[in-house]
């Protein structure tokens, strides 16, 4: 038999125990003449130098293993294992089969040498690392700028976690900053750092989600920060009194620079970081990336820096495509898909009609892949779309058996949520769903149910591509989306490289629901992807929609919000070197005219802002900072413009006046009365420290008292509103406002150290309360934080998160009155 066919009939027999149904045609088993040529040929690949072979060998014995359960192949797979540097996959193999005694004594020694090669000691406990571990944490004690690109399954985390440990136990004063793109992360990321540093005798290392400096007792022991580029830009124009400093700056999914406005936000920061503390080091880490010098070009690190791809992961996935079969509805054609071409696996009968509309479809095939063992992700284009798979999935799921975790959940949601939220009967089934516009202590209750194997269906949106960590034995996947244009390939292979988990599967498996219907073919394609920054983007034509932003006072449009970015990056960057040298990068011969024109409206622009002002506010047009700067410096009185404590009389009506005069001003479209009111009512909730329950329950009884608007998607668009014009906008403008403000009261008045209420940072956290700020400062949820500041005394002389976290640790939490949710968290806050 050709070497081929051979695969092709491996593949068809390992790939057949994961279907979701019968197949109709008998399955052509493997000969022992043929599984010894197909361990030869595994042993010789992983012998080899180069990525496919070494690829194709952990294809091979990993899709033996899945099919044939012999003392043969687990000792062949022993070794082969070692040889590919994947001890992880290795540890696997031992745990759930026990070491093989049929390897010779030869090649024992082969492995043990191997084991030498790629183990590193941390407290004189050996650990063995893969060969991409082993070069990435070498790799990091040597360079000061990194950008690494592997796999999802590579195992970074594991290393980044390493490097940190070696940093903090080093010498100097350390303050680390580990750059997130989305909120949903900051609280998985902050735990697992927190988890690390107790298990490593750190515990002294206070690690903060929210951006207030360090104080230099803290500095001596080191700090570690963990930030979205939102915080980290608030971080570093932070006003308290200890001044803000960086040692090293990890930014995880770096390829986030290319998604529109925070791309360019993105960018900007870590322009601002270099800028502010030139011995700062960064490493870059990405998944799948041709091009990982990209990122020391753009910031101009070449000649310190250096970089790498790793193709390899130590988990492999199966990309399978189910078709529908014409005039069998009841049947599924399906093919798997190779790095070469493609294998037809054959048509599967299966217990449910195919031909359902696509929520039903996907949900059926979920729950027969499962075979109630298997954790699976749905991925859905939306928040609507994931609910309405989950619901679907759970009246399949009726022989789920609760848990007590998941009792203990749901009596939370029900009473410090809503009794109707929707997500409460999905859990009873054993179904969760999870987005980006969630509770975060909801989100994050579900993500831990998932991964401790208490529900083993998941229902996602595009939080999944952003590097939250929900690893599964499947995913499904139907026509993606990425907002409302097509999923491109790079981010379906970001989020196919979630399916299958280190150290628990040697495979993991893609399912792709009838791809021929699929908008984009993105299935697919390269493994690696070429990137460019959001701003190289949008320079391309010579930065036309920046001109159509300077010339058109009254865009509001989405697709101008990455254009409002990009030109206050430019200008700023303009202003601040007084050299066309930044424009000059972006030429081409195509764009050469364009770029001119945009040069010209750009470098004629009369502002006189401040530049620090500037700096610190690229997220808003250079020209609306002028107007409000010239509103706020031609007042009469600017004490008059402070605003108040918003428990103070007349605090709400004044925080009112100023978004009126945001709308007059930077171009909020507040659209009507009714919407100003409501927002600035949802804002003055927030940050007064209403809790959630209160202010969704007020909303939903007066919705449905007018509308026969559904509960979910009321307290969906609400949550979506809180989100994105008081978490987001309401900060970036009031931050504005008070940075134009303390300058123009220093500067007329003469005034220093002036004392602003910080509305951006009540914002931003939902309070105003001093306790329970520092409290959240420590990586406490906004919900336990408010509960905390109630029940306990917190001495009035504290100054710090340090004081809070020392309080806290005194706390007997078993005679506490709060929420067990609650109790959980802190506990693990503390290590208790």
């Amino acid at each position: 038999m050709e070497y081929s066919d051979l695969i092709i009939k491996l593949k068809k027999n390992s790939s057949l125990i994961y279907m979701p149904g019968e197949s109709t045609s008998e399955s052509d088993k493997l000969t022992e003449k043929e599984i010894n040529r197909l361990i030869a040929i595994s042993s010789m690949k992983s012998l080899s130098d180069r990525d496919q072979d070494k690829t194709d060998a952990y294809s091979i014995i990993s899709d033996l293993l899945n099919i044939i359960d012999d003392e043969k192949v687990l000792g062949a797979a022993d070794v082969i294992l070692s040889r590919l540097g994947n001890f992880p996959g290795r540890a696997l193999l031992r745990n759930r089969f026990g070491e093989s005694n049929k390897v010779p004594s030869f090649l024992k020694l082969e492995t043990l040498s191997r084991e030498i090669e790629n183990s590193v000691f941390d407290d004189d406990r050996k650990i063995q690392l893969t060969d991409f571990q082993y070069k990435f944490y070498t790799s990091l004690k040597k360079e000061k700028f990194l950008s690494v690109s592997a796999p999802t399954s590579a195992g970074k985390s594991f290393i980044l976690g390493m490097d940190l440990i070696d940093k903090l136990k080093g010498p100097g004063k350390k303050s680390i900053v580990y750059i997130v793109p989305t909120r949903a992360l900051i609280t998985e990321v902050s735990s697992r750092l927190r988890s690390l540093l107790r298990d490593k005798g750190l515990s002294d290392v206070l690690v903060r989600t929210a951006p207030f400096p360090s104080n230099e007792e803290q500095l001596q022991s080191g700090s570690v920060f963990v930030f979205t580029q939102e915080r980290l830009m608030s971080f570093l124009n932070s006003h308290e009194d200890n001044e803000p400093y960086i040692s090293s700056l990890i930014v995880d999914e770096a390829h986030e620079i290319q998604k529109g406005k925070r791309g360019i936000l993105l960018q900007s920061v870590i322009d601002y970081s270099l800028k502010m503390f030139p011995a700062i080091n960064i490493l870059f880490a990405s998944p799948l990336i041709k091009n990982p010098n990209y990122f020391l070009n753009v910031f101009n690190l070449n000649e310190e820096g250096k970089y790498f791809t790793e193709i390899i992961s130590p988990v492999s996935q199966n990309i399978f495509l189910l078709n529908s079969v014409r005039m069998k509805p009841k049947f599924i054609n399906v093919d798997l898909l190779t790095d070469t071409s493609s294998i037809n696996i054959g048509e599967i009968s299966v217990n449910f009609t195919y031909r359902e509309p696509k929520v039903k479809r996907r949900s059926y095939v979920a729950k027969a892949i499962s075979k109630d063992i298997d954790s699976v992700i749905v991925f859905s284009n939306g928040p609507g779309d994931a609910e309405n798979v989950a619901f679907q999935i759970s009246e399949l799921n009726s022989s789920f058996v609760i848990s007590d975790k998941v009792k203990v959940f749901i009596d939370f949601i029900k009473k410090e949520i809503h009794p109707d939220y929707p997500l409460i009967s999905c859990l009873e089934k054993g179904v969760g769903f999870h987005y980006g516009h969630m509770p975060s202590t909801v989100r994050q209750g579900v993500e831990n149910l998932f991964k401790d194997d208490e529900i083993k269906f998941i229902c996602c949106t595009s939080t999944l591509l952003q590097g939250v960590n929900l690893p599964a034995k499947h995913i499904v996947i139907e026509n993606p989306k990425s907002g409302d244009s097509p999923m491109n390939r790079s981010d379906f292979l970001n989020l196919s490289g979630r399916a299958g988990r280190l150290v628990k599967e040697f495979q993991g498996n893609i399912w792709c629901v009838q791809p021929d219907e699929w908008e984009e073919s993105v299935y697919k394609g390269e493994k690696l992807q070429i990137i460019e920054s959001s701003l190289d983007s949008i320079m391309k034509d010579g930065g036309r929609t920046i001109q159509e932003l300077i010339s058109n006072f009254d865009l509001n449009s989405k697709e101008y919000g990455k254009a409002e970015m990009a030109f206050g990056k430019l200008y700023n960057d303009y202003r601040s070197t007084d050299s066309l040298e930044i424009f000059e990068r972006f030429r081409t011969d195509s764009n050469t005219v364009e770029l001119d024109k945009t040069i010209e409206k750009v470098t004629s622009l009369s502002v006189t802002v401040p530049d620090e002002i500037l700096e610190k506010n690229k997220a808003i047009r250079a020209d609306y900072l002028q107007f409000l700067y010239d509103f706020i410096e031609n007042y009469d009185d600017l004490n008059d413009l402070k605003l108040l404590y918003p428990y103070a009389t007349g605090a709400k009506s004044k925080m009112i006046t100023v978004i009126e005069l945001f709308a007059l001003c930077l171009g909020w479209d507040l659209k009507s009365e009714s919407y100003k009111n409501l927002i600035s009512g949802l804002a003055y909730s927030w940050i007064k420290g209403d809790s959630l329950k209160d202010i969704l329950n007020t909303r939903v009884k007066y919705i449905l008292a007018n509308t026969e608007k559904s509960i979910s998607s009321v307290i969906r668009d609400h949550l979506k509103l809180l989100d994105q014009e008081v978490r987001f906008n309401m900060v970036k403008f009031f931050s504005a406002y008070n940075d134009i403000l303390r300058y123009l009261i220093e500067k007329k008045n003469g005034e220093e150290n002036i004392s602003l209420e910080p509305y951006h940072i009540y914002f931003e956290f939902g309070s105003c309360n001093r306790h329970t700020l520092q409290i959240m400062a420590l990586g406490v949820s906004r919900f336990t934080a408010i509960y905390l500041s109630k029940v306990l005394k917190f001495d009035a002389n504290n100054l710090d998160t340090e004081d809070y976290y020392k309080e806290l640790k005194n706390v007997n939490f078993d005679r506490l009155e709060i929420p067990e949710l609650c109790k959980q968290e802190v506990l693990s806050l503390l290590g208790n």
